[in-house]
């Protein structure tokens, strides 16, 4: 059981000076690491019972394990944004023991110019800074007392006004940078965008300023500059709890908006701040938790960077609350775990209960998600859905996808199924080969998807389009009366060709796609994915073009042979009113039907169970769809966020400014 220290929350520093630091964090007892989290009230926490904390210390322990003696004094350096790596991996090292060489790298002087006016203590990017908080409080009592003075004058000075797009005396007009030999547009610091802070306004980003300069306005005492960050920290709040955050579920940024709200809810002195703090990682944590499977990333989400796998992108620092694959990391964790580590916050019991399917099943979840950018462009935030997301959670697998499947960094089909040695495999579909970042948001761009349940219609209105999806290597393929049958370990696959040849292993596109190239010759090393293979159509010609796939399992079909049974005696495609009005329509292994009619650009229109889909009524932020019951309700601009799991249940509310919450 974890113990914490009650502190008043009128708590401030005395003037000019630093709030006294907590003894230290840091306790190892044979090898074992506990790390002490900041003294914070009981009132703030989602208490856990003692083997669920248990079973996550062990989890941190892992990962700190696999970072011994890793380093030996080298972490990094300095430059710019490079303290993202530096700086957490320096912490790994403290805690790990390795005292003098960390600490010395993490109180060593940050020489670029335009940190002489902090005393040469970087508080611009948003990166560094929100590990400068973590080191200025959470390891403060290991500092040496002057230089951790010499960070609170610093902050002073950088808090004093609103540092964001406060005129900096390093800036190069665009007019003077050829003359000093500078790029015309050569990046994001003070020399190029005339700040004190770092200016992007991505989610993470943005979490990571509004919460340094929050943290050290207060700390300093700049009152008014406090203010306007904690305003801000509201309006996010509001957001998430409204009409939700522009990189929704991100696989490769979450886990950075995760930790930049980690820092406010850790040591922020105001109650209602670090209250507001609380009710976005409550949300964020239900985010994860609802596209978590097995260890990996199992949901269609924006700025996906092809984080595919078992924890890859935020599943591998989400791991650390969730667990639920204990598979051997094919290298060493993602660094920012140690922030996760680090920190006093767990997610809800109810919350952990969904990342682990602790509900009723089979249930589908329907999600709307916002674009990128609204809820700070816009007054009152988004006013229309822009990703409407279909998720089915079956018993070893689950499936989501989006109606148009991917565009730009957004992907819009995953499907987890569970497979042993790995804990997960993740299925991807795409058009093309041409991605964001990889196969994960390939798309010639004319793709429409139908979803109902564990079903989807999934089509393509170029003729000759390729159509590609990646399967383990574990699972048979065969082929059989015109379907392509999958079989996984729990989870069993069943595509048909609509309009399009082929469905076999494509052996030369897996080994083209998938190859490991060392950066520096070119060479092929291995192979990205090499648990997973590549099936393939090629449309042909005769008009739009796609795949039909079910999903089955033991739960919903009895065995394989069944399953395979009554795909071939029930299963129908209806391409009778294809060449007429672009609409498709089929009938599951089940008699569930599900249609298709295929518009010029963006969501089909699609029919459910006979029924036209109102896309009007797909505003929910999370909500219950066909079958079951969602664990997880927000509704669009309610506010109120109801998680129910595990027999246990959870309600955040937002309203009026404020966060209330209640654990049962």
């Amino acid at each position: 059981m974890r113990t914490f220290l009650l502190i008043s929350a009128t708590v401030f520093a005395c003037a000019g000076e630093p709030s006294p630091p907590p003894a230290d964090p840091i306790v190892n007892d044979g090898g074992q690491i506990t790390l002490r989290p900041y003294p914070i009230e009981e009132r703030f926490l989602n208490q856990l019972p003692p083997a669920e904390e248990a079973a996550y210390q062990h989890r941190v322990n892992e990962c700190l394990a696999s970072y011994r003696d890793a380093f030996k004094g080298k972490y990094g350096n300095a430059y710019f944004e490079n303290e993202k790596q530096s700086y957490p991996n320096a912490f790994i090292d403290l805690v790990n023991g390795e005292r003098k060489a960390s600490l010395g790298f993490l109180q060593a002087d940050d020489n670029e110019g335009w940190n002489a006016k902090t005393l040469k203590v970087d508080w611009f990017p948003g990166f560094t800074i929100r590990s400068q908080t973590r080191k200025y409080f959470y390891f403060g009592g290991l500092l040496d007392p002057a230089y951790r003075k010499k960070m609170y004058d610093a902050a002073r000075i950088w808090t004093e006004k609103d540092p964001l797009r406060r005129p900096n005396d390093a800036f190069v007009p665009p007019g003077q940078r050829e003359a000093r030999k500078m790029a015309k547009d050569g990046g994001w610091t003070p020399e190029y965008m005339n700040s004190w802070v770092d200016v992007r306004n991505t989610d993470n980003l943005r979490a990571m300023r509004e919460g340094a300069v929050y943290l050290m306005a207060e700390e300093t005492g700049n009152t008014e500059v406090a203010k306007i960050y904690a305003d801000r920290i509201r309006a996010y709040a509001n957001a998430c709890y409204s009409t939700g955050m522009g990189e929704w579920d991100s696989a490769n940024y979450l886990a950075h908006t995760i930790v930049g709200y980690l820092q406010i809810y850790d040591f922020a002195k105001d109650p209602e701040v670090k209250s507001l703090a609380k009710g976005v990682l409550d949300y964020l944590s239900t985010v994860a938790a609802v596209a978590y499977f097995k260890g990996a990333v199992c949901a269609p989400n924006a700025r996906d960077y092809n984080n595919v796998g078992p924890k890859q992108g935020f599943a591998g620092e989400a791991w650390l609350w969730f667990g639920e694959n204990d598979a051997p990391e094919s290298g060493k964790p993602y660094r920012d775990f140690i922030h996760m580590a680090t920190s006093a916050y767990r997610p809800p019991a109810a919350v952990m209960a969904v990342a682990r399917k602790d509900f009723a099943k089979p249930v589908e979840i329907l999600q709307a998600k916002p674009t990128y950018d609204a809820w700070f462009l816009k007054p009152g935030g988004e006013d229309r859905v822009e990703y409407p997301v279909f998720l089915h959670v079956g018993n070893s697998y689950q499936i989501g996808t989006l109606p148009f499947l991917h565009r730009g960094d957004v992907n819009g089909f995953r499907l987890g199924m569970i497979e042993s040695g790995r804990g997960v495999a993740t299925v991807i579909a795409f058009s093309g080969t041409k991605g964001y970042k990889g196969h994960a948001t390939a798309t010639n761009g004319k793709d429409q998807v139908a979803q109902l349940r564990n079903c989807m219609l999934w089509m393509n209105q170029a003729p000759g389009a390729d159509l590609h999806l990646t399967v383990p290597r574990k699972a048979a393929v065969e082929q059989s009366d015109g379907w392509t049958f999958v079989r996984g370990e729990r989870t069993w696959l069943a595509l048909k060709a609509i309009q399009a040849d082929g469905g076999g292993v494509d052996e030369a596109l897996t080994t083209d796609l998938f190859a490991k190239k060392d950066k520096k010759t070119g060479a092929v090393t291995g192979s990205t994915y090499p648990d997973d293979t590549i099936l393939t159509w090629k449309g042909t010609d005769a008009g739009p073009c796609g795949v039909f796939l079910e999903v089955g399992e033991a739960e919903s079909h009895g065995d394989y042979a069944a399953f395979v049974a009554g795909v071939k005696k029930t299963a129908r495609i209806d391409l009778g009113r294809l060449a007429v009005d672009k609409r498709v329509s089929v009938i599951s292994s089940k008699g569930e039907s599900l249609a298709m009619t295929l518009t010029e650009a963006g969501r089909p229109a699609i029919e459910r169970d006979g029924k036209p889909y109102d896309w009007a009524t797909h505003t929910a932020l999370y909500d219950g769809g066909s079958i079951g019951t969602s664990p997880v309700t927000l509704g669009w601009k309610q506010g109120v966020l109801e998680v129910k799991a595990g027999g246990r249940s959870f309600t955040g509310t937002m309203k009026n400014g404020r966060y209330t919450w209640e654990n049962r």
